[in-house]
Parts: structure tokens; C-alpha cells; sequence
């Protein structure tokens, strides 16, 4: 596997090498690859995800709402380990995947082992990268695709980010996203309130943080954006199209309710989209909600962790 090391700004290196993710990637190092996945791209949350159910998850996306096959050249924004990056490469319409990740040792150590556990000898069809992906060193106009999974909303400035994924694109490529888009109604109040909640021990415990420090949301490098937020992004980055849709799970609530969103994911996306305009809005009894528009169930998103706001922007 090939490991590109592009320019970072002094003061983001130092950073990122101070973080506590660092820290911890070096101990994952010897752990074995599908340890390291659930480990360190899931966070010890989801114990019993599976290659396979990652990848029919991305069967689910692309033939339902990307309007186009995933392929040619790809790129993934704060890849981490590289998890996706490879299930990604290993689709037989993929080429290879740009896996840019700013923490040295998670792409140095931990993705060759990654890459070889999921691709088994394709390990060429990905290129780790350590970098920002601020200021990426690939031509304009060079890749068809760009995914993101609960990255972006990390980005110091997401105009910035957004404008050089656009550059990067090809005519008529996308970028599709795992993240979160908040409620339209919240304000800025509401942002605030999540941003300024601090880790639980569990979290800390997960990462080795004494817990008596204090770790907020907001000093962990977390943003929050309304779907509006992400759209005007979107726009102003040269993206004339954003679609969005909000994934459900089918596995959680009461007996009567688990039983209604089975049936609705049987149905086909665009019958659960016009049913959803007649459906009772999902109310949260806390701030950390998603924005509900075009509610999509799906027993694909069951092994994750929680549910996903799909963004899809068009070149």
C-alpha cells in the first residue's frame, strides 16, 4: 500500500500529534485489523459490526440515492484507519481510493494492516495520505467521488474544505456523507448547548483520558451545522444540488413500533418518502436529534451505531 505524506501546516501536525487519538492509535498497533476497525472507526461501540454489513450499507446508498454507480477514483475526507477507504476500493467499479487522514501513525501503522485484512492482497487500489484535506496535492478535476464519515463536521473551516473537495472533483462527480445535519429549527443556543456537553466516563475510559479531565464536545474538535448550514456550504463551495435523506433504523423502540419501521424499510425508498409526509414527526427527547426530512428506514443501518444523515452534493 502506498503512503503520501503532503504538506501540513506546523501548528495542525503539532496537533494532531498531541491528541489523544495518536496516543491511542499506537496502542492499538498490535491488535488484530477487525479490533482496530471497531476499536478505533467505530469506538468501541459497535462490537458486532461486520465487513459485510458495511458494505451492504453501501449497496443500500448507491443504488437508492446516489443515482450513479460508485466508481473510478475515490477519495475519502478523515479516513482514519482506512476502513471505509478499502471497503470502497474493494467494489469491482472502484480504481483506487485516497484515504487522507491527518494522524500520522493511524495512516503509517494502523491502514496497511486494515487494507490488507479487507482488500487480501489488493492493497494497491488504496493510497493513505496524511494530510488535512484542506490542501490536497491531486490535480484538479481528478477524482470521481469523495466519501465522508462523520468527518467533515471536524473541519476547522468547512467552507475551506468543502471548496478544495470541489476542486478536486471531476464534472458530474459527488461527494457523499455519513454525518449529521441538526434540526433547521435549532438555534444557536442549541448548537452551543451540544457543543459545550462534556464526555462521559465511558468515553474517557475508552481512550485512556483520566476522569477527572474535562472534555467537552467543543474541545474535542466538534462542529455543529443545521442541514441549512450544510446546504449554504454546499452552495457556496460550487455544489448546485444537495440532497438529503435521514436513516432510520428498524431495530429500536416498542414491540408496535419496531414492527411498523420493519415493514415500512420493505417498502420500496420512494414509497417511504411520500409515506413519510404522512407519518407523526420523530420527536427527540434530547438536543443530539438529527433533521427528519425524507425519513428512510433501512435494517442495513441496524449494525451501526445510530442514524445517519445522508448528504449527497452534485457536481
Amino acid at each position: 500500500m502506498e503512503i503520501l505524506r503532503w504538506k501540513i501546516e506546523p501548528g495542525l501536525e503539532k496537533e494532531a500529534a498531541d491528541n489523544y487519538r495518536t496516543n491511542y492509535a499506537f496502542k492499538l498497533k498490535d491488535k488484530e485489523p477487525l479490533r482496530i476497525i471497531k476499536e478505533l472507526t467505530f469506538d468501541g461501540v459497535v462490537p458486532d459490526i461486520t465487513i459485510k454489513d458495511i458494505e451492504n450499507m453501501f449497496d443500500f446508498v448507491e443504488g437508492n440515492f446516489l443515482g450513479k454507480k460508485i466508481a473510478g477514483v475515490g477519495l475519502e475526507v478523515g479516513s482514519g484507519p482506512g476502513t471505509f477507504s478499502s471497503i470502497l476500493a474493494k467494489r469491482k467499479n472502484v480504481e483506487r481510493v485516497y484515504g487522507v487522514e491527518i494522524c500520522r501513525p493511524i495512516v503509517e501503522v494502523l491502514m496497511p494492516k486494515v487494507s490488507e485484512y479487507i482488500l487480501n492482497g489488493q492493497t494497491s487500489k488504496v493510497v493513505g495520505v496524511v494530510e488535512s484535506f484542506d490542501e490536497m496535492e491531486l490535480p484538479d478535476e481528478s477524482v470521481d467521488f469523495i466519501f465522508d464519515f462523520f468527518s467533515l463536521h471536524h473541519s476547522n473551516d468547512l467552507a475551506i474544505t468543502l471548496k478544495e473537495c470541489n476542486r478536486v472533483l471531476k464534472k458530474n462527480g459527488f461527494i457523499f456523507c455519513f454525518d449529521k445535519a441538526r434540526p433547521d429549527n435549532y438555534e444557536k443556543q442549541d448548537l452551543d448547548e451540544l457543543l459545550d456537553t462534556e464526555y462521559g466516563e465511558d468515553y474517557k475510559k475508552q481512550f485512556g483520558l483520566p476522569l477527572d479531565q474535562k472534555l467537552t464536545r467543543r474541545m474535542n474538535g466538534e462542529r455543529e451545522y443545521r442541514l441549512k448550514d450544510w446546504r449554504e456550504f454546499l452552495r457556496g463551495a460550487g455544489f448546485p444540488r444537495t440532497d438529503y435523506f435521514y436513516l432510520n433504523k428498524t431495530n429500536e423502540g416498542g414491540f408496535l413500533a419496531v414492527l411498523i419501521k420493519n415493514i415500512l424499510s420493505l417498502l420500496p425508498v420512494c414509497v417511504q418518502l411520500f409515506a413519510g409526509n404522512y407519518l407523526p414527526e420523530k420527536r427527540y427527547n434530547h438536543k443530539f436529534g438529527l433533521e427528519v426530512k425524507n425519513r428512510v428506514y433501512t435494517k442495513f443501518l441496524n449494525p451501526f451505531r445510530k442514524e445517519i444523515s445522508l448528504i449527497i452534493a452534485h457536481k
